[in-house]
C-alpha cells in the first residue's frame, strides 16, 4: 500500500499484504454446469421446441442484483395472452359477484373501496402479480396454459389477500365461492357462478388429468388456510418445525401441479416419488425466498390488523435472538445453502440414468421454477412497492 488515509506517520506504516473475506472465499457445492439448459434454446430432453415458449433473462444484463447461484431465469413469451385471459377472469368475477350476491365471497378490501383510484391500483397489482409469477415460474407453458396458470394465480392471490388481512371462516372469500362449485373428488361442477364455471371447465377440457390435479391442489390449499385462526404464535420453536408447516402453507401440491400442467408432463405417483427429496429442497427454497421478500409487507399487515405473523424471518429472529437485519442475512445464506443442496440432488438424479424423459423434464421444470420465483420476487411490485419502482429495458 503506497499511502495511508491521513497522510501522516507513513514512516511507521506496516505494509498490508493481504485482504481476506472468508464469506466471499467460501467454496460451495453448487454445480453451475448442470443448469446450462436454462440458457439454451431447444436442446436436450423434451425434444425440439421444448423451450420455444420462453426467452432467457440474464439479470446482470438488466442491471439487476442476482443473489443466486443459478445462472439466469426464463420468461414466457405469452405473457400478453396470459394478461388478457386473466383480465377476462377478473371481469367475470365482478359480473358474477353483482349478479349472484347470495353466493358472494369476500374480495380484497381495496377492490371494495369506493375510490376508483384505490381499486384500480389494486387491480393493476393483482394483474401484474398473477401474470409475472406464472410467466417466470412456469415459462414454457403453451399460450393457453400460460393464461390458465396466470388465472389460477389470480384466484390464489385474491384469497390470500383476504385471509392475510382478516382470517375468515370456510367459504368466505371469492375464491372459496368459486371453488364451492367444484367437487374435487369427482371433478364435477355445480350450477352456481355460470360465468366462472367456464374457467374451471376450460382447465379440465385442456387436460382432464392434469387439469383436475391443478384444481384439486387449489382446493386443498384453500382448506389449509382455514386453520390460520387456530395457529399459536409459539408453535414454531425451530426453523425446521416452521418449514414443515410452510410446505403446505406455500401450496406445495399447487406448485407441483402447475409445473406438471405447464410442461404437459404426465407422471405416475411412483414416478414422482423418486423426487421426494428434491421436492422437499425445492419447497424449502420457495418458502424462504417468499418469506424474505414478503416480510415487510406481511409485517405491516400484522401491525395493521394484529394478525399472526407467519414468516421465516420472524421465526429466525425469535429462535436465534438476532436483529431483523441479521435474520434477513441468515435467510439469504440459508437460501444459497438450499440451492447447493438442490444442485447436488438434481445432479444425482439426472446422472443416475434411471429417469425417463418425462421425469427429467419435471426435474428441469423445478429448476426453472426456482430461478423464476427468485426473479419474480426481486422484480415484484407486490413486495417492494414504491421502493422497487424502476425502469428496466431489455
Amino acid at each position: 500500500m503506497d499511502a495511508i488515509t491521513d497522510g501522516n506517520g507513513s514512516e511507521h506504516f506496516m505494509p498490508i499484504t493481504h485482504v481476506y473475506d472468508p464469506v466471499l472465499d467460501s467454496k460451495t457445492s453448487f454445480d453451475p454446469s448442470i443448469f446450462k439448459f436454462l440458457q439454451g434454446p431447444d436442446e436436450g430432453v423434451g425434444g425440439p421446441g421444448c423451450y420455444s415458449n420462453s426467452i432467457v433473462l440474464y439479470p446482470s444484463e438488466l442491471s439487476i442484483s442476482w443473489p443466486s447461484y443459478l445462472p439466469c431465469c426464463r420468461q414466457s413469451k405469452h405473457w400478453k395472452t396470459a394478461e388478457s385471459m386473466t383480465k377476462e377472469l377478473l371481469n367475470a368475477i365482478y359480473e358474477d359477484s353483482c349478479r349472484d350476491a347470495q353466493y358472494n365471497g369476500a374480495m380484497p378490501r381495496e377492490l371494495q373501496d369506493t375510490s376508483s383510484e384505490v381499486r384500480m391500483r389494486k387491480e393493476v397489482e393483482l394483474m401484474a402479480t398473477s401474470v409475472k409469477s406464472a410467466a417466470y415460474m412456469y415459462p414454457n407453458a403453451s399460450p393457453v396454459r400460460a393464461g390458465m396458470l396466470s388465472q389460477s394465480m389470480l384466484l390464489v392471490f385474491l384469497h390470500d389477500d383476504v385471509v392475510e388481512s382478516c382470517p375468515l371462516d370456510a367459504g368466505s372469500t371469492i375464491t372459496d365461492a368459486i371453488f364451492a362449485t367444484y367437487e374435487s373428488k369427482s371433478g364435477t361442477l355445480q350450477r352456481r357462478h355460470n360465468a366462472l364455471r367456464s374457467f374451471l371447465t376450460a382447465i379440465i377440457e385442456e387436460d382432464p388429468s392434469l387439469g383436475k390435479r391443478l384444481l384439486s391442489s387449489i382446493d386443498t390449499w384453500l382448506s389449509h388456510t382455514k386453520g390460520y385462526r387456530s395457529i399459536s404464535g409459539t408453535i414454531f420453536d425451530s426453523l425446521s418445525n416452521y418449514l414443515d408447516f410452510r410446505s403446505d402453507d406455500i401450496a406445495r401440491e399447487f406448485i407441483l401441479a402447475q409445473a406438471l400442467f405447464a410442461c404437459n408432463i404426465h407422471l405416475s405417483q411412483t414416478e414422482i416419488q423418486v423426487f421426494n427429496n428434491l421436492i422437499r429442497i425445492h419447497v424449502t427454497h420457495l418458502s424462504l425466498t417468499n418469506d424474505l421478500y414478503s416480510f415487510e409487507r406481511e409485517s405491516k399487515e400484522h401491525e395493521r390488523t394484529g394478525r399472526l405473523l407467519i414468516n421465516a424471518i420472524e421465526v429466525i429472529r425469535n429462535v436465534y435472538q438476532v436483529s431483523l437485519v441479521t435474520a434477513k442475512q441468515l435467510a439469504r445464506g440459508f437460501i444459497l445453502d438450499t440451492e447447493c443442496a438442490f444442485s447436488g440432488e438434481f445432479k444425482r438424479l439426472i446422472s443416475s440414468g434411471l429417469l425417463n424423459n418425462g421425469q427429467i423434464r419435471f426435474a428441469k421444470a423445478l429448476a426453472e421454477c426456482l430461478a423464476g420465483q427468485t426473479f419474480y420476487s426481486i422484480t415484484s411490485g407486490r413486495y417492494g412497492g414504491d421502493k422497487a419502482v424502476r425502469a428496466v429495458s431489455a
